[in-house]
């Protein structure tokens, strides 16, 4: 109680210091046409008033027209805001402008319950529950139940997969009971299963489906086929690549083998895919449908015991041809940077670990470097911002007996670490058409070119390297020094990706069907 008292003692003295100085100050202005933060700025130089709003907010490039004479701020502030949707505080000589504030907007707020079932009266856990328009939204809980503060005139939306969505206008009622009604066409949805299709309703296992054709899920820059498919599938992990042109490591439903082989089975337009998945360009992948369970098996045997994943490439449409041409990029950095040790740094811990009391330890080469003041960051010297580039283009089209896809595409890696580069170039060729009401020909061909042009730098060797050790010898910019610190055992980071002694790898692949 006595909180409340001095609470209420101290509130009330502040509107009465508040109201003094406003009401005993006048102003007078004559302003015709001129904006909001014009009539500010000449109220704040013929008073002490001090005006503070984030301009994000606030437009005060309004234009506004202003005539008075000995009135106080109040007057002047409501003529400036009348019919906006800013509020104003003064607070001594301070004047704090806001939008509707958050409690005067929760007033017309109203809360909504309700229970969302589906047509057999069984309770939907899990179910969206979403204000029209904004980002408001909940979930139900597992009796199917939800409660959710929306506006006065909103329309709620409700939403589950594999069910029809239904909005509702929150009228005078606070409770509803919804029943959500199965999505035929959902239901009616082809997916890919063993060397056929099939419709999902038809089908009793698990499987899991994502659309990349004309999906916003494919503007993503990804260098690899399964990127795409990171958060998009229950049960399926994609791994982490840390390399340019590495390949992540993906698991269905979890390990099923401690020492054999945890990847799933993959399949490219019904034939079994031997080769590396860098081979196949994402932009040629329409969609992906990855079946998780034993059902797999009736198909492809015990090569099914990880599971599957069924990709299916593009193909014409019927109409006139389409040429397409996309162009991608991103950039890399580290997501969490080592921090190295400076020269000085590095000379105080080699002395305190080893009770050194000089700095005789040093070699001829870094007690050089220490004199001249010369200290290398040798993790700075081995990483780079990372670039990604992507460009393809692809010709389609069909017609009544014939269907063609022809694409081309050029891929482009450089990693964070110097000599962690990857490139990569395709080449796509699909073909078909009908002879006869029971014959059909066709051919499917890919080439790929991949090239890992150089050896990364040894980034473990940076991280352990004498800060004071040389880069170049003799003063060199350009002829690496094998062992900056003098001694056989600790080389240069750079040394296998600059001095040319190591070779680059090319690898070249054609599949044909």
């Amino acid at each position: 109680m006595k909180w409340t008292c001095l609470l209420l003692f101290l509130s009330v003295s502040l509107v009465f210091a508040s109201q003094s100085y406003a009401q005993k100050t006048v102003i007078s202005l004559n302003m015709t046409n001129r904006t909001v933060a014009d009539v500010l700025n000449q109220i704040e130089e013929q008073t002490d008033f001090q005006f503070y709003y984030n301009s994000k907010l606030i437009d005060t490039n309004r234009k506004v027209s202003v005539t008075v004479k000995d009135s106080d701020v109040f007057t002047i502030l409501k003529q400036i805001f009348e019919n906006t949707d800013v509020s104003y505080k003064v607070m001594d000589t301070d004047v704090i402008l806001t939008v509707e504030s958050v409690a005067e907007t929760l007033q017309d707020k109203r809360l909504i319950t309700g229970i969302v079932k589906d047509q057999n009266g069984e309770p939907i856990i899990g179910a969206n529950i979403v204000e029209k328009g904004t980002t408001n939204g909940t979930v139900t809980d597992i009796d199917g139940k939800f409660s959710i503060n929306v506006a006065l005139d909103a329309t709620l939306t409700i939403s589950y997969i594999g069910y029809r969505a239904v909005e509702i206008v929150v009228k005078n009622q606070d409770s509803y009971d919804i029943v959500l009604h199965e999505d035929s066409e959902a239901l009616d949805e082809v997916i890919v299963i063993g060397y056929g299709t099939t419709k999902r309703k038809d089908f009793t296992g698990s499987v899991s489906s994502v659309k990349m054709e004309n999906s916003p899920i494919a503007l993503a820059a990804n260098m690899n086929a399964l990127e795409a498919l990171k958060g998009n599938v229950t049960g399926l992990d994609i791994g982490a690549t840390n390399t340019a042109g590495g390949t992540p490591s993906m698991q269905i439903r979890g390990q099923n083998s401690i020492s054999g082989s945890n990847d799933p089975l993959v399949v490219v337009d019904g034939v079994i895919f031997m080769g590396s998945l860098n081979d196949i360009n994402p932009n040629d992948i329409a969609t992906y449908d990855v079946l998780k369970d034993a059902t797999s098996a009736a198909a492809y045997g015990s090569r099914s015991a990880n599971g599957v994943i069924m990709i299916t490439t593009k193909k014409g449409k019927q109409g006139k041809p389409v040429i397409n041409f996309n162009v991608s990029g991103s950039m890399q950095t580290w997501q969490r940077k080592p921090d190295i040790m400076n020269g000085e740094e590095w000379l105080d811990a080699v002395s305190a670990r080893n009770s050194y009391t000089d700095y005789s330890f040093l070699t001829a080469q870094e007690r050089e470097n220490y004199e001249a003041g010369h200290s290398t960051d040798w993790v700075d010297e081995a990483t780079r911002t990372g670039w990604l580039q992507d460009y393809q283009v692809s010709v389609s089209g069909a017609g009544e007996k014939m269907n063609y896809y022809l694409s081309a595409s050029y891929s482009s890696n450089k990693g964070v670490v110097i000599g962690d580069n990857y490139d990569r170039m395709t080449v796509l060729g699909k073909v078909s058409t009908d002879i006869t009401d029971w014959l059909q020909i066709g051919v499917d061909a890919a080439y790929t070119w991949s090239d890992y042009p150089s050896i990364s730098a040894d980034l473990g060797g940076a991280m352990i390297l004498s800060p004071y050790g040389m880069k170049y010898r003799g003063g060199s910019e350009t002829l690496l020094e094998k062992y900056p610190n003098g001694q056989n055992h600790n080389g240069n980071p750079l040394w296998g990706n600059q001095s040319g002694t190591q070779d680059k790898l090319d690898r070249s692949t054609l599949l044909g069907t």
